[in-house]
């Protein structure tokens, strides 16, 4: 305790130690950080077996489950848990992503989908945890992402090693330590005891649950073991750096909020002449470009392309992919004018109408990509590498209108971009979109509005076409469209039955094994 002098005169206060007051806290692990650490063993290895190599379906689910549960039990034991609105958002999104794994394949979209479910569940721990920059989704997201990814996990790599040692710190503890080596010891010597004289009493269903139980382990063989687990060492102290150090609210302050918003207001250094030069002349081009090619750039609204053009696929992919880029640049150099403008936005009112005519021009090209995408789509089909620049005009589309709305409202548009992106890529998770291309295609062809049908588009999906093939094989006249179409299903049953010949030899071989155990009773 020390007086210190307020505007309200000379009170008391509570002084932190030199080491919190300089953002250095030590680490002392408790009980609950020690259970985390045995938690974090077991996720890791989870994780190096069902995620890391395989991202197998409900493997990757029960982890994210198993995951986020121990997470969120060990933030309430510590009473960090922050409960806010947005906690509880990113978990559903992380579980959600998780549990998608378990409903559908959505081959095409797997890399998109595991870099969302990892960011989701790292940016769930320091949100739960109160951590990030401003206790909240803010404008300073690429800071929270550079200590929830980086600086956290790695400034408190070593925490689990050190919470293995809780119990060494006194004699009790040292006690306890022995108490439990010497019960785990006297177990497995009793175990080794009583399970073969269980075995002979057994009738065969003790000895199934035995033998099931030892191949889930040793199934894959010892080395496998020994590769899994020396992978999930580094595995489970990343987690549980990043878990305990939020927690701790250790590392998580290397940037401090004071020195950010004096280097943003350092980098202020563009004269407002400067500034709405650039501005103006960005405008001018864009509204040139779109003058002096109106016939040309609208027509793809009409579902019509321009006479000089003979293919659709040729006009609907010619500057598709620039318009797109376009409005991500445009998206850039809004951010960077209002950052290194000495005047700030609500200062400047000509600053707010280059804003607003910069995003309404842009909202004009997203529209004309996006119409000439369904013009595309409209003639050849559907497609997941269709479908994703769809979603990220449509992205981009509420990004820029929320920016025109921030030159009137304040609030963080980085947060409402965030919330857009990730619900969108959580529905794209959940709704299976291979199936939906494969009806879509389907129910297009069968009415004749699709002049060709792309099996391709089927062995994308996997067994996701299979009911859809069968329906255009049992109504199509095109005696190639149906070979196309057998080879696929063949394909799918060959996967299939593979699948079922290895699950009929387990069975068969558990099957031989209760025979056994009844053939050695009688």
């Amino acid at each position: 305790m020390e007086f210190v002098n307020t505007p309200f005169g000379w009170e008391t206060a509570e002084v932190e130690p030199a080491e919190t007051m300089k953002g250095k806290r030590s680490f002392n692990p408790d009980r609950y950080d020690f259970l985390l650490a045995l938690t974090a063993l077991a996720l890791g290895y989870l994780f190096s077996r069902w995620v890391l190599f395989s991202w197998r379906g409900w493997g990757v689910a029960v982890f994210t489950t198993a995951y986020l549960l121990a997470v969120t039990a060990y933030m309430m034991k510590k009473r960090v848990f922050s409960g806010c609105s947005a906690a509880w958002f990113w978990m559903s999104a992380t579980w959600l992503t998780g549990m998608s794994y378990a409903l559908w394949q959505n081959a095409g979209f797997g890399m998109v989908r595991a870099v969302f479910l990892f960011c989701c569940a790292v940016y769930f721990v320091t949100m739960a945890s109160g951590c990030t920059f401003l206790g909240k989704t803010s404008n300073y997201l690429p800071i929270d992402g550079l200590n929830t990814v980086i600086v956290i996990p790695f400034r408190n790599f070593l925490n689990q090693y050190l919470s293995f040692a809780v119990y060494r710190k006194n004699g009790r503890g040292k006690g306890k330590c022995q108490s439990v080596i010497a019960g785990v010891a006297i177990a497995l010597i009793l175990l080794a005891m009583l399970i073969p004289m269980l075995m002979r009493a057994d009738s065969g269903g003790f000895r199934m649950l035995l033998r099931f139980i030892s191949r889930i382990f040793l199934n894959a063989g010892a080395w496998e073991l020994i590769l899994y687990g020396v992978i999930a060492l580094p595995i489970a102290a990343y987690l549980h750096g990043l878990v305990s150090g939020a927690a701790h609210n250790r590392g998580t302050d290397a940037i401090k909020p004071e020195k950010a918003e004096k280097t943003v207001a350092s980098m202020r250094v563009l004269q407002t002449a400067t500034v709405f030069i650039v501005l103006g002349a960005v405008c001018g081009l864009y509204l040139l470009f779109i003058l002096s090619q109106i016939p040309y750039f609208f027509s793809a609204f009409s579902g019509s392309r321009p006479e000089d053009w003979l293919v659709y696929s040729d006009y609907a992919r010619h500057g598709f992919f620039e318009l797109c880029g376009i409005a991500a640049i445009n998206l850039s150099i809004i951010t960077a004018c209002n950052v290194f403008c000495k005047s700030k936005r609500i200062q400047s009112d000509l600053l707010r109408v280059f804003n607003c005519a910069i995003a309404v021009i842009t909202l004009v090209l997203i529209a004309t990509a996006f119409s000439k995408m369904a013009l595309y789509i409209g003639v050849y089909g559907l497609t997941m590498p269709r479908l994703l620049p769809c979603m990220f005009m449509i992205f981009l589309t509420i990004v820029f209108i929320a920016l025109i709305a921030l030159q009137k409202w304040d609030f963080s548009i980085v947060r409402l971009a965030l919330a857009s992106g990730a619900i969108i890529l959580c529905v794209l998770s959940l709704s299976n979109p291979n199936s939906l291309i494969v009806r879509y295609n389907t129910d297009r062809y069968l009415r004749g509005t699709l002049q060709d049908y792309d099996v391709e588009i089927l062995r994308r999906a996997g067994s996701a076409g299979v009911l859809s093939a069968i329906e255009v094989y049992e109504q199509t006249m095109d005696e190639r469209l149906k070979e196309e179409i057998v080879r696929y299903l063949l394909q799918e049953r060959n996967a299939l039955e593979s699948m079922r010949t290895h699950e009929q030899s387990f069975e068969s071989h558990r099957a031989n094994e209760r025979l056994y155990g009844f053939s050695h009773e009688d």
